[in-house]
């Protein structure tokens, strides 16, 4: 679903619908400590070694148990006058966005300075596996649509009122190290794949690991179900973070995108995306894709 802010967008409906679906840690420092050996010289005590990160392959989708994803790829913009007017991108591999359960508490990941500090909760409210939460000019939602249940590793988060939208996608990263090496990954990829009404085939979108690259041509598929094939180079960093930009054949349709392979051997990938068109409206979707 492709989010296009308008003064108008937010009712005062409160829905809960069901989906089958940053700061990095910083280096310690050692502290210097007084050696007795020698006089004047001094013994530095050992660096510690950092903690590995451990990755995990749980179902993402899973909200009918309290979850913490940690990690995450980013999309922020603001508003003036009921259009996004600033967009901005951003990645970490330790903020953790975290879902309570019994009191359908979400925080948001890196996220102190939106209202409550980031941190929603919607007591009373019962049943289903994600939230779609509209109420009083708020958006707040944590799932997977249901157009795209048949994915396993990834979720999207999203917050909007009148000035602010904020896009993530998280979930089970692929380990790095899976996807180290000289190869290609190929996924079937489309973009704005939960409005794909009318059936458009997926394009093949190629990560090469022995350049760092990212490309391919891949179907955007625009809110009234029709398509325009864009062209999307980028780059992928040695975390696995991926990011890029995209361009319609006759330029009137332009990009960026953010995101990562989630899932055992880089099984699935996900990513954020902001759209700009000829006209200079802005808004975001996502790009999904099966490892061929």
């Amino acid at each position: 679903m492709r989010r296009t802010m308008t003064a108008t967008a937010m009712t005062l409906t409160l829905m809960l619908m069901l989906s089958a679906c940053g700061d990095d840690g910083k280096d310690a420092k050692a502290s210097a400590t007084a050696s007795s050996n020698k006089a004047g010289t001094t013994t530095p005590s050992p660096t510690p070694s950092p903690t590995p990160q451990t990755y995990s392959y749980e179902k993402a989708a899973d909200l009918t148990i309290d979850r913490t994803f940690k990690g995450y790829d980013r999309f922020s913009a603001t508003a003036v006058d009921g259009k996004f007017k600033t967009a901005e991108f951003s990645s970490s591999d330790t903020a953790v966005t975290s879902f309570v359960k019994s009191e359908n508490k979400i925080t948001f990941a890196d996220s102190s300075d939106l209202p409550n500090g980031g941190v929603f909760a919607f007591p009373g409210i019962s049943g289903g596996s994600g939230l779609y939460i509209q109420s009083g000019g708020r958006l707040v939602a944590l799932g997977l649509p249901s157009a795209l249940s048949s994915y396993q590793y990834f979720v999207f988060a999203e917050y909007a009122d009148a000035g602010t939208y904020r896009h993530f996608v998280i979930g089970a990263p692929t380990n790095p190290a899976e996807i180290n090496g000289t190869g290609t990954l190929t996924y079937a990829a489309l973009i704005g794949e939960e409005g794909n009404k009318a059936g458009v085939k997926p394009a093949p979108l190629t990560v090469d690991l022995a350049k760092s690259t990212i490309a391919g041509t891949v179907p955007l598929i625009h809110d009234g179900g029709q398509a325009t094939d864009v062209a999307l180079t980028g780059t992928i960093d040695a975390t696995k973070h991926i990011k890029g930009t995209f361009q319609s054949s006759d330029g009137k349709v332009t990009g960026e995108f953010r995101g990562r392979p989630f899932g055992p051997g880089g099984k699935e990938l996900a990513m954020v995306v902001a759209v700009r068109k000829d006209d200079g409206t802005l808004a975001s979707t996502r790009l999904t894709g099966t490892l061929k």
